[in-house]
């Protein structure tokens, strides 16, 4: 073993026992990782149990397989979700392993992104959590936690637009997935425009105020090219910086001539950034956060859905 290598975490609920990739697993101890499984060893069940009998939830894998490891991860992300033996939490990291993965790889290389199947999947297992998900406020924290900013993000505004609209509008539940695919690609406008959107110094510091304007139209243009993501998904895209009484971008939309879904979406994606740490301030706490919004709305939000917003997520 390299000191050169790097490793990536992987959540155990992830590493199912005997079809996981023969790859090698290490443990962490006091910062440096420990080959706990060679690759020409099955991971089994008495490995599983184990590790859990330790209190060992975490694995590493090489980055050099990390790759093949989140493959399996999103192919199999069902019955590791269904796993009757898997508390909240286990399903919770292993449905966060499988959307950073994804994030990571849509902003690392945005042509990913015109794979529409592979989001509406991963959407639809985060719909499926949402509806037995017990706590948004543990979820939020969960969600992301460890990722960099674009990634984590992303992950909370669709989660947190996908709750939003599955209270607010249960007679419209058959667009939960395509808000909750809106929500994931919200910004993938940034990575057009940004050289690398996961670094955190080159997304607080490298765009002008006149590239980050352009970036929900860039957004939208790339995915309307692809054809397979349909109107209220590229309008959440495109608009979600409009706002209810003008001044939005890019279009300068007023009142009912923004989708309420998009509106829910711009509304997340204002709160989600208003309660992550920034390197310019803290993380304001949800009832700041709420607050900042409430003073804005009179030329932001509608005052109706702003309520409407604040009461579903409490």
């Amino acid at each position: 073993m390299g000191t050169h290598d790097i490793y990536e975490p992987v959540s155990l609920a992830c590493v199912l026992p005997d079809i996981f990739p023969r790859v090698a697993l290490f443990t962490e101890t006091w910062g440096k990782h420990v080959l706990y499984k060679e690759e020409s060893l099955p991971f089994t069940e008495v490995d599983r149990d184990r590790l859990l009998a330790s209190n060992t939830r975490i694995l590493y894998v090489r980055s050099g397989d990390h790759e093949e490891v989140a493959r399996f991860t999103e192919e199999n992300l069902a019955e590791i979700l269904e796993r009757c033996d898997m508390d909240q939490m286990a399903k919770t990291a292993a449905l966060t392993q499988a959307t950073t993965n994804y994030l990571k790889n849509i902003f690392v290389d945005p042509e990913k992104a015109q794979d529409a199947e592979r989001c509406r999947n991963l959407s639809g297992h985060l719909a499926q959590y949402i509806s037995e998900s017990q706590s948004i406020a543990d979820l939020l924290k969960t969600l992301g936690s460890g990722s960099v900013f674009a990634i984590r993000h992303s992950m909370q505004v669709a989660v947190m637009s996908m709750l939003v609209w599955s209270k607010l509008f249960p007679e419209k539940r058959d667009d939960l997935v395509d808000i909750g695919m809106a929500g994931m690609l919200h910004d993938i406008g940034m990575s057009l425009i940004l050289k690398d959107i996961t670094e955190e110094k080159d997304y607080w510091t490298s765009p002008t105020l006149e590239e980050i304007r352009r970036h929900p139209f860039e957004g939208y243009i790339f995915l309307r090219k692809n054809g397979r993501y349909n109107d209220l998904v590229l309008d959440a895209v495109r608009h979600h910086h409009e706002r209810y009484f003008g001044g939005g971008y890019p279009g300068g939309l007023k009142g009912d001539e923004i989708r309420v879904s998009t509106q829910v979406i711009g509304l997340a994606d204002m709160y989600c950034t208003l309660i992550s740490d920034r390197p310019t301030r803290k993380a304001s706490t949800p009832e700041e956060a709420f607050k900042i919004i409430g003073d804005e709305t009179y030329k932001c939000f509608s005052t109706i859905l702003f309520y409407a917003f604040q009461a579903a997520i409490k």
